[in-house]
């Protein structure tokens, strides 16, 4: 059962008369809108309850005088955001307020640390920091080209009905909200378009990114004002998937430890995208890798599973609760080793592994890429994802061949101990499975080439740049092969027996 929390702490009442009746500057201009900075709440008592209230905020009777005064003018500023090494450990971000060159009240911020590095996040502070009054009597008008920001601007309303529950930026959201909605004076929200404005438009983004290179971060407050936020989801507008959602985000919230499987499968992917890549990824990148559209779904769930490592393999086993007969499947049959995944997929001696990682690498070799085929860790096939090759085909094959082929691996593996009884594979068998899958994945990506897919499409150049020089009999196929039936990615066969690979 849902009980609505404490009305006084999130129901703010009436403020002060004629705050709801600003006389914005109208203007017929669609990428032009007015900020509506009311917060009462109104219409029929449902309105007024909310639920999953934040008991930890502070409560307060206190109306601020926001009546608006009579402005002299109007003050036009550009923000930007930028972001730098984005998805990287030592992702830094900047914030810009430009108003003219050398101009004395133009503003800039590096975001902390204990805010999201994002551009995304950057306009949002800089948004912050022009709502802040350089002259109260100035009316503002805040120019953005990013359509993400003049998109939440347009209704901040339908922030506060769901209460920033599961919503990135959460605290920098409300924090700028609550800035705007305290001016005395009407804001506009513009939407810059096309070469609109390109002086200042390019004005700011120059100091954004000149900012986010800086070593010395701003502070930046994100904590806003009691009196102008309200806490918690309304209840006439909570439908059951979005209470499911702000459930588990608090149960989120109130269990953040990392569990200490996930967390050592995390640093195992930084550390070897580093040592192939030079790079640390942040381990939310990783996880937006793991999800990416280039793998199939049960590909994606396979990896996420994995990266977790709840899958009963391996030290899952051997917990103190497991009988001896139990215990004894966290052994490799074959090997006597550990039976996790760093074995199954990359160490095992049963046929399986070696022959497909071998034969992947045969492949790879034909691409000619300047991103060798060395022995693969576990670390390599879960961070996949964060490959950076030399362009979008050699991407995209990369993430094909390591994560669809330990997928094989798996279930290979399953296959063996249970319904082959433990009894492995013949070479060839492995090797057949290997030409179907990779076959298979080659015909999916010509499929995913018809409009039809919409958002999910792939684009022909992509295909075609990721297959080409793997293909049989290439030479003879047309400059577009992405529509031909019987295209297939050449190999020699027959020798499955004889096959040894990198495990």
């Amino acid at each position: 059962m849902l009980v609505p929390g404490k009305l006084l702490s999130f129901w703010i009442h009436s403020l002060k008369s004629g705050t709801q009746d600003v006389n914005y500057q109208k203007t017929r201009a669609e990428n032009i809108i007015p900020f509506d900075n009311q917060i009462t709440v109104g219409g029929t008592l449902g309105n007024i309850f909310r639920i999953f209230t934040d008991k930890t905020s502070p409560t307060t009777n206190t109306l601020l005088n926001l009546k608006p005064i009579a402005t002299t003018g109007q003050l036009k500023v550009t923000i930007n955001g930028a972001c730098k090494n984005k998805g990287e450990e030592d992702e830094k971000a900047g914030a810009a307020v430009f108003i003219s060159n050398g101009h004395p009240d133009n503003r800039v911020a590096k975001l902390p640390k204990y805010i999201d590095q994002s551009k995304k996040t950057g306009e949002l502070v800089a948004a912050k920091l022009a709502a802040e009054p350089l002259d109260p009597r100035l009316s503002l008008c805040i120019e953005t080209r990013s359509k993400y920001l003049h998109s939440i601007l347009k209704e901040p309303s339908k922030l506060d009905d769901g209460g920033f529950f599961n919503t990135r930026n959460a605290s920098a959201l409300q924090s700028t909200i609550a800035s705007l909605r305290a001016r005395e004076t009407p804001t506009l929200i513009s939407l810059s378009k096309g070469e609109d404005n390109y002086r200042n438009g390019k004005g700011a983004r120059d100091q954004a990114n000149v900012t986010a290179r800086k070593d010395r971060a701003n502070y930046v407050n994100v904590s806003p004002q009691p009196m102008l936020q309200v806490t918690g989801a309304k209840l006439t507008t909570l439908t059951q998937g979005l209470a499911y959602k702000i459930i588990k985000d608090i149960q989120t919230k109130k269990n953040e430890m990392v569990r200490r499987r996930t967390e050592g499968n995390l640093n195992r992917i930084k550390d070897s995208i580093q040592d192939r890549f030079d790079y640390i990824p942040t381990s939310e990148s990783i996880w937006k890798a793991i999800q990416h559209k280039d793998l199939e779904k049960k590909t994606r769930d396979f990896m996420w599973i994995i990266t977790h490592d709840a899958y009963w393999t391996g030290t899952h086993w051997l917990r103190g609760s497991m009988g001896p007969e139990l215990q004894e499947r966290a052994f490799c049959a074959l090997c006597g080793k550990v039976d996790d995944f760093q074995h199954i997929l990359t160490e095992c001696e049963s046929p399986g592994q070696n022959i497909i990682w071998h034969l992947a690498g045969k492949v790879w070799d034909l691409k000619k890429s300047t991103l060798p085929w060395t022995f693969l860790s576990l670390g390599d096939i879960l961070g996949c994802g964060l490959v950076r090759a030399k362009n979008g085909g050699e991407n995209h094959l990369w993430k094909i061949l390591l994560a669809e082929l330990a997928y094989l691996i798996w279930v290979l593996c399953c296959e063996r101990v249970i319904a082959n009884e433990g009894i492995p594979f013949t070479g060839t068998e492995v090797q057949n499975r290997w030409y179907k899958m990779i076959n298979d994945r080659l015909e999916m990506d010509c499929r995913m080439t018809h409009p039809r897919y919409e958002t999910r499409t792939l684009s022909k150049t992509l295909v075609i740049q990721t297959w080409e020089g793997t293909l049989m009999g290439e030479e003879e196929l047309p400059e577009d092969w992405t529509t031909t039936n019987g295209v297939l990615v050449g190999s020699t066969r027959g020798q499955g027996e004889e096959v040894t690979g990198v495990g």
